[in-house]
């Protein structure tokens, strides 16, 4: 239960770090911060931050696998840290949602196949509800909207096609992440991993992105966005790797994407969103089941 709880929480924390990623990086705003930027500067923020822990850990546990491990999953997320927030910035939200869900489907192959671990009927279910709610999540936002929208929007959106690979990278890397949270504790995993993707993005756009200005980073009005984005993230990544101990990898994502709920509220307040009701039904519904599921059959 208690993972359940956390992964809650979770949702409710990458909804409003979503709604930032939105509002900071807006195009028709003019100081809006490139996706860039702010990803490489809210990850160095939280090496900063994390940095004292340095003195504490136990580096002795670094053996060549943990190492290969914490940098593979790190480069899969310096991956997917870019891509989903290109699919938030340009793409059509009643879409991104839904197409974000495509990880559980693929989480319920990748954790099979990397970690051996065999959810229950009543977990499928539970994850399966989840998936097909957010789905039909956004249904009346598309006048023409039928159920292969999402998926046809691949051909035709760039950002859809962000998403759709954002979603595979994240059914690789979470499977990764549990492997050796287990080992370490989850402060440690995010020092390391904000390291090494710091280290991934600033030479991704050293050497590829010259029209990027790194030095703007440090303008006060940029770092307010970075420390904002940096403590809503660091939070629910810090909870997120708590759940994943108590809990299996696919249920701590699937339960990630209730966040649909809260998110449903929050876009109409800040971006005016129409059948605000029919949506938050809906979310509600998926809601329901979730903790349904949860406390009949103990996911």
């Amino acid at each position: 239960m208690i993972g359940i709880l956390l992964a809650l929480t979770v949702a409710f924390l990458k909804s409003l770090w979503e709604l930032a990623w939105k509002l900071f990086t807006d195009i028709k705003k003019k100081n809006s911060l490139d996706e860039y930027s702010l990803v490489l500067g809210a990850r160095v923020l939280s090496v900063v931050l994390l940095s004292p822990l340095i003195f504490f850990l136990d580096h002795s546990i670094l053996s060549i696998h943990i190492i290969l491990l914490i940098a593979l999953s790190s480069f899969f997320n310096a991956i997917a840290n870019i891509t989903a927030i290109k699919a938030v910035k340009h793409g059509d939200l009643s879409l991104v949602s839904p197409l974000s869900a495509m990880s559980i489907p693929f989480l319920l192959i990748s954790w099979y196949i990397i970690l051996w671990e065999q959810a229950n009927i009543a977990g499928i279910i539970g994850v399966g509800i989840i998936f097909f709610g957010t789905y039909f999540l956004n249904v009346s936002e598309l006048k023409n909207w039928n159920i292969l929208s999402p998926l046809t929007a691949i051909y035709t959106n760039l950002w859809a096609r962000y998403m759709l690979f954002t979603a595979l990278i994240w059914s690789l890397s979470s499977p990764l992440d549990k492997i050796w949270v287990l080992e370490m504790w989850a402060l440690a995993w995010m020092l390391y991993t904000n390291i090494i993707v710091s280290i991934f993005i600033y030479l991704y756009v050293y050497f590829l992105r010259k029209d990027i200005v790194i030095k703007n980073i440090f303008q006060t009005k940029n770092i307010k966005k970075i420390s904002t984005i940096t403590v809503l993230g660091g939070l629910a990544i810090f909870l997120q790797m708590l759940a994943l101990a108590y809990t299996l990898v696919v249920y701590v994502i699937a339960l990630k994407r209730a966040s649909g709920m809260f998110s449903v509220l929050l876009w109409a307040i800040f971006f005016k969103e129409k059948d605000i009701l029919t949506k938050f039904i809906s979310a509600v519904i998926i809601f329901a089941w979730v903790l349904l599921i949860t406390i009949m059959w103990n996911i």
